[in-house]
């Protein structure tokens, strides 16, 4: 009897072994994808991130944040840094617009569900958040609206207390982060400071129409191939219309791993749908048939991208300078530096003199302020030096030839 018994057990237990187990389910832990979660599920977290991020863009008009706090759990430091950080990012954001004398007319998010995962008392989501921002020139006697968008990438975790859900943490690489280390926040107050006073007039800048032509010598700079191709894969698919894929598939995406701004920038130039520009002198990629492109360092490095663009001739520095350098008017310059630029060059961003950033201007506002597309993060038809506050940037003006 006792053989026997020992028997089945042995022969339970190899088939228990058999059987796939999920490890995520085994400990408690369940993920879902965006094509998996379940209906009701990503209904009631859609709604909640909606009304979390319309609740905050109207943050931007009103000032008052006092509704808004109450969607995080500031029982703890994590949840207190995130409020914090977008307090900050109220108050920049407002004094930015108002001393270029812009007024925005509407601010708009939309939340794309990437994943959810529940695990251990909380909810993890992964949410793309996709801007749309609209704005004028409030001293135009005919304002034009001028319109650009950001995409920002978040991760947030979320805490139910008293049957709502609390924002435990929620972490994104943000556009803005260089120019916030000049704010302080005191999280006991509900009102924003009110907004610094004006300090530039764009209005008196006329928008040169400069056409782009559509004809090319072999070897030349497409310059509208390439603000088409900016455009095509600038990340924000409200702006591209969804198309896909979202990222040109020849080439790998550095977001993450040193980041991707440089490698779009070379794609926009560099790329027979793109510039066409002529690869070499250190600057290339050589192309794969089934794997990612290999690209030069020149291709992905940021201060090594814009040192080939100089020195090899195919752009020329129009101007180093700060904020202030360049758009002051001068009898040369009416419109400051910032009014040689034109779509389709670029602009590096130095940073304790090195390049940190590059970027592609793909179109002008209503006034000629240069508005550009760039990767980590992405930005579509964005105001140059939106989110470049700190007093160290410096902004190259590369004219391409």
């Amino acid at each position: 009897m006792r053989k026997k018994f020992y028997f089945n057990l042995i022969v339970c237990l190899i088939c228990f072994s058999l059987i796939p187990i999920n490890p995520k389910i085994a400990y408690g832990f369940v993920m879902y994808n965006n094509e998996n979660i379940p209906p009701n599920s990503k209904s009631e977290f859609y709604l909640y991130v909606k009304n979390l991020f319309d609740t905050k863009n109207k943050v931007f008009f009103t000032g008052d944040f006092s509704y808004f706090k109450t969607f995080y759990d500031l029982s703890q430091k994590y949840g207190l840094y995130s409020l914090e950080h977008e307090v900050k990012r109220f108050s920049y954001l407002r004094d930015w617009a108002s001393e270029r004398g812009i007024k925005f007319t509407e601010i708009t998010s939309i939340p794309i569900i990437k994943k959810v995962e529940f695990s251990g008392g909380y909810t993890k989501i992964r949410v793309d958040e996709e801007y749309k921002i609209k704005y004028i020139y409030k001293d135009d006697h005919s304002p034009k609206e001028n319109v650009f968008g950001i995409s920002l990438l978040h991760h947030m975790k979320l805490k139910k207390q008293n049957d709502s859900w609390k924002i435990y943490t929620d972490y994104y690489l943000d556009c803005f982060e260089d120019a916030l280390k000049a704010y302080n926040v005191n999280l006991k107050e509900t009102k924003l400071p009110q907004p610094k006073t004006q300090k530039y007039d764009f209005t008196k800048f006329v928008k040169s129409e400069l056409e782009l032509s559509s004809e090319y010598k072999k070897g030349d700079y497409k310059r509208s191939q390439a603000i088409k191709y900016a455009d095509r894969y600038c990340g924000v698919t409200w702006a591209t219309s969804g198309a896909n894929p979202k990222y040109n598939k020849k080439y790998k995406n550095y977001t993450g791993i040193g980041g991707n701004c440089t490698n779009y920038v070379s794609q926009c130039l560099g790329d027979k749908e793109g510039g066409d520009l002529k690869h070499g002198g250190g600057w290339y990629a050589i192309y794969k048939k089934y794997n990612f492109a290999d690209c030069s360092a020149a291709w992905v490095n940021a201060d090594a991208f814009k040192n080939h663009l100089i020195y090899s001739g195919k752009g020329r520095l129009l101007k180093r300078g700060s904020f202030e350098t360049l758009v002051t008017p001068s009898d040369n310059n009416p419109n400051g530096f910032i009014g040689k630029v034109q779509p389709g060059d670029i602009i590096a961003y130095e940073k304790k003199h090195k390049t940190d950033h590059n970027a592609i201007v793909t179109a002008l506002d209503s006034h000629g302020y240069p508005m550009i597309n760039s990767h980590t993060v992405e930005r579509y038809h964005v105001p140059f030096d939106l989110g470049w506050g700190d007093n160290g940037i410096y902004f190259h003006l590369i004219h391409m030839r």
